[in-house]
């Protein structure tokens, strides 16, 4: 099996540009679509007249750039979804209207979407990671790439019968990557480890973000051994969570350390000295997708999940809760939405298969 050599991407953000350039760099045809009222990347590189990248990726990319979705359906078979999660629901409900039985949505990251978002909608599959490829930033029309990682975990939600050349077909999506093919997207949800750093880097460090502007780097500076003992124990609740399901989920620091290729002991050394996160800026205040998309989409159907399987979630809880606090948002109004992954979700032993 052979993918077209035309790749859509929907999300203007730094992600989506950053997956943009990258493919277009190995010889893909791209399209990226920025959705009509999300225009301020898409129109600073249209102004600039091509994207400069800098970083762990460097150089110029000329990317085109729609606001069309129908021009996005019609240009490839193959979709990625590089939109936040908090953003995913709007773009679900415009693809509704097109016929999308012949296509492929890839989700980075999926975040369950398949399963709890209004997906209800004829696809020919649904492909979901656990991270984005990229730690990467926009800023007037420049992509920062502070590191790119080597390995994510990848499922698709239809994943009976497929044919080993659909493996390799979607690895050569994905350059320097390598994929880890799980049992499911429950299980590549759970290994999404941002819901394990962010919430409680923002919750631990909220007066300091305040107070500057975000004016200090977010791990190195925020990271301490009392976050990361926070941490831990949120990050137990998850690996708890797979081992009831029987899933071998690796540890936050076993994920990161795979993803970039490291080989740091403690959460506290890699925030000092692993060069993807010690370098990243504090954002300047708390409406950020490290509480809005990280609390309501990951420690949410955690915790739920957590609930249902009978296991300990008050470390979750507590998070969830601090978070509710400090933004005035409700964001456990939405676990109910576990109990129908736990019961709908088939869970097979193991992890999965490696390509």
């Amino acid at each position: 099996m052979e993918f077209q050599q035309y790749v859509s991407i929907i999300g203007a953000g730094p992600a989506g540009f950053a997956l943009a350039a990258d493919l277009l760099s190995h010889g893909k045809n791209v399209l990226l679509y920025s959705h009509p009222t999300h225009v301020r990347h898409a129109n600073s590189v249209r102004e600039k007249g091509r994207l400069k990248a800098c970083g762990v990726m460097e150089g110029f990319a000329n990317i085109p750039i729609t606001t069309d979705m129908a021009e996005v359906v019609a240009f490839s078979q193959v979709i990625f979804l590089t939109v936040p999660s908090t953003g995913q629901d709007t773009i679900l409900q415009e693809m509704k209207e097109y016929d999308l039985s012949q296509h492929i949505l890839i989700a980075v990251p999926g975040n369950l979407l398949s399963l709890i978002k209004d997906a209800n909608m004829e696809v020919g599959n649904i492909l979901e990671t656990n991270l984005s490829p990229y730690s990467c930033r926009m800023d007037e029309g420049q992509l920062l790439v502070l590191g790119r990682k080597k390995r994510i975990m990848i499922a698709a939600v239809r994943n009976h019968d497929l044919d080993p050349s659909f493996y390799d077909a979607v690895q050569d999506l994905f350059p320097g990557v390598r994929l880890r093919w799980c049992s499911s997207v429950v299980e590549v949800c759970l290994s999404n480890i941002n819901g394990v750093f962010h919430p409680l880097m923002m919750l631990m460090n909220a007066g300091r973000i305040e107070s500057t502007g975000g004016d200090f780097l977010l791990y190195r500076d925020g990271l301490t051994p009392a976050v990361a003992n926070a941490m831990l124990g949120v990050d137990k609740v998850r690996m708890d969570i797979g081992a009831a399901l029987g899933l071998c989920l690796q540890s936050t620091i076993e994920v990161s350390n795979e993803c970039y290729d490291q080989s740091f002991t403690s959460l506290v050394t890699l925030a000092q000295k692993s060069p993807p996160h010690n370098r990243l800026r504090a954002p300047s205040d708390f409406g950020n997708r490290n509480i809005s998309e990280d609390v309501p989409d990951l420690l949410v159907p955690w915790c739920g999940l957590a609930e249902v399987l009978g296991i300990d979630a008050s470390p979750l809880a507590a998070v969830i809760v601090l978070a509710e606090m400090t933004t005035g948002e409700s964001f456990m109004e939405t676990g109910e939405e576990s109990e129908e992954v736990a019961a709908g979700c088939g869970f097979e032993e193991g992890a999965g298969r490696t390509v």
